[in-house]
């Protein structure tokens, strides 16, 4: 099937990603998408846009009819990650996206118990020793950005923990974490920056193995790629190709989840002075404002990509094998038939139907980490600084599949 038979079939959607304002508020453009065109066709992604909750949860747990593997993609072989970034290829290849729907549930089952709220509370001593050292060394600055001083670090420095990398390395983490995000959708980037991003993900690839092999040789308690390294059930265990996707994966949900959950949250809570009130009364609270952060101020831009595994029929509109869609979980969380008045900030919502880390099967394994090192930034940021206020409104970098928030300037103490 080619690309002009595809638009030829339906009318193009008004979706734009670039447009002014659509990093600070993209609000207004999805609510326009639900209302009109639901599911409509973007040229640009060469795939549906997909923004109401009812079709969006379908898609996301219908696994008969939809796959997550980007090979069954009808353009893989032109503008896919094999043909742009072959360097991630072999990730790919034996990642939880594109497994077998049996070899998921065995490499999730094998995995799962190292990722469990239980699992990951044994790393709140040292996340809090790190965001006290990085509060520390903000509070001598007085003024800060927040997305620099403060969110980047965490998660380089809590990973770097976590696998017991020399310091030293984060350096290179985060730029194999950058250059994954932006892989992702390899055929929304610039071709000027694809040598940097396979440059960085060789790189971060070469760093991962040899840490693995490492730890083979000298395995270590309470050591969280020790665990899976030696998990074993029935004789079955990780395939080195299983453990070394893995490992990438969970650095990169690791770094990015909780860079910009820390930055949206403080943004959020600074531009809104009763919240801030609210939290000093009730700190428990902070919690319940991640949650709806997440819900309200998502900072995915393109949400979760799918691929239909056979003609099919979605919310009234026909899709064929093997073209893609955007299941925009950040609209499908904003409409109106599932979260009542979903533009309100609603601190004690309930949001046990948020679809932030995805649905069903493929729902987001790191996401009991991201949660905790959001938690204990943020609350410690309100404890140590009481008095913070924002200096001016956040800025936003271009980015193909995020809202990448690159500063959010705060003063930290009121002036004396």
């Amino acid at each position: 099937m080619s690309h002009e038979q595809t638009k030829s079939e339906t009318k193009s959607c008004p979706f734009n990603p670039n447009a002014p304002g659509f990093d600070v508020n993209p609000y207004p453009m999805f609510k326009e998408l639900r209302t009109q065109t639901p599911i409509s066709y973007w040229d640009q992604g060469h795939g549906w846009i997909v923004t109401r909750y009812e079709d969006v949860i379908a898609a996301l747990r219908d696994n008969k009819r939809f796959s997550t593997n980007s090979a069954d993609w009808e353009f893989a072989s032109t503008m896919g990650t094999a043909a742009l970034i072959p360097e991630r290829d072999e990730l790919n290849r034996a990642n939880l996206f594109s497994l077998p729907d049996a070899d998921h549930t065995r490499v999730r089952r094998l995995v799962s118990p190292a990722f469990t709220p239980r699992a990951v509370e044994w790393l709140r001593p040292d996340i809090q020793a790190i965001v006290d050292e990085l509060l520390d060394a903000a509070e001598a600055k007085g003024t800060i950005n927040v997305v620099s001083d403060i969110a980047d670090p965490i998660p380089a420095r809590v990973m770097s923990s976590m696998l017991k990398i020399p310091k030293g390395r984060e350096v290179l983490f985060q730029r194999f974490t950058e250059a994954s995000i932006k892989s992702l959708l390899p055929s929304l980037i610039p071709p000027e920056e694809l040598v940097t991003v396979r440059e960085a993900i060789r790189e971060g690839i070469v760093l991962i193995r040899e840490t693995i092999e490492e730890r083979r040789r000298n395995p270590r308690e309470n050591d969280i790629l020790t665990t899976l390294i030696q998990t074993e059930e029935q004789g079955d265990k990780l395939s080195t190709p299983e453990l070394l996707s893995l490992v990438a994966s969970l650095i990169v949900g690791g770094f990015e989840t909780t860079v910009h959950l820390i930055g949206f949250t403080l943004s959020n809570i600074l531009r809104r002075p009763e919240l801030f009130a609210q939290l000093k009364a009730e700190p428990e609270l902070v919690k319940n404002v991640l949650e709806e952060v997440l819900r309200h101020d998502n900072f995915g831009k393109l949400g979760l990509t799918r691929y239909a595994r056979e003609d099919l029929e979605l919310g009234g509109v026909k899709i064929k094998k093997g073209q893609r869609l955007f299941l925009m979980t950040n609209s499908a969380m904003h409409d109106e038939a599932a979260f009542p008045h979903p533009e309100t900030f609603d601190v004690r919502r309930n949001n046990t139907t948020t679809i932030a880390f995805g649905n069903g099967m493929h729902f987001c394994l790191g996401v009991h980490l991201a949660r905790l090192e959001g938690r204990i930034a943020v609350d410690t940021l309100l404890k140590r600084f009481p008095d913070m206020k924002l200096v001016k409104p956040p800025t936003f970098g271009s980015h193909p599949v995020l809202r990448k928030m690159e500063t959010l300037e705060v003063q930290l103490r009121a002036r004396s």
